[in-house]
């Protein structure tokens, strides 16, 4: 049993005795959400590689890089009592059954859900799984 992740498209092929916890903005788990700030300004970026795109190779890298998302991220959920607690809780729920975060984006890019994970076994000590659902 363990803390893991998946994409949104994959909810449905979960084992039946696994939770699925979507950690997106305005469904259930906002404090797991990145902030509407955050949000914004990779959404900003994003709109601005069409302009400038440098040396990346599409909009989503180069928004990720821009907004500095991994150190934002991490530094609003380490700050943040009620998400700490709540991602605590799970990481205690995946001790009996596997524990999904679940989010939008694909397998291939770098998202929130993983930089959870990622805080859940640095600073909760919690036992996670990275890779992928696979079904």
């Amino acid at each position: 049993m363990a803390l893991r992740q998946t994409y949104l498209s994959m909810k449905s092929k979960l084992p039946t005795e696994a939770k699925a916890v979507l950690v997106m903005r305005g469904r259930g788990n906002d404090e797991l959400a990145p902030s509407s700030e955050l949000f914004a300004d990779f959404n900003r970026f994003k709109q601005e590689f069409k302009d400038s795109p440098g040396t990346y190779s599409d909009a989503y890298w180069y928004a990720w890089d821009k907004s500095n998302y991994e150190q934002r991220f991490t530094k609003q959920i380490l700050s943040d009592p009620k998400g700490m607690a709540r991602l605590a809780y799970l990481a205690e729920e995946a001790k009996d059954r596997d524990v999904y975060l679940i989010c939008y984006e694909g397998e291939d890019k770098p998202c929130h859900r993983k930089l959870l994970l990622k805080i859940a076994r640095e600073h909760l000590k919690a036992q996670v799984v990275e890779e992928a659902f696979r079904p």
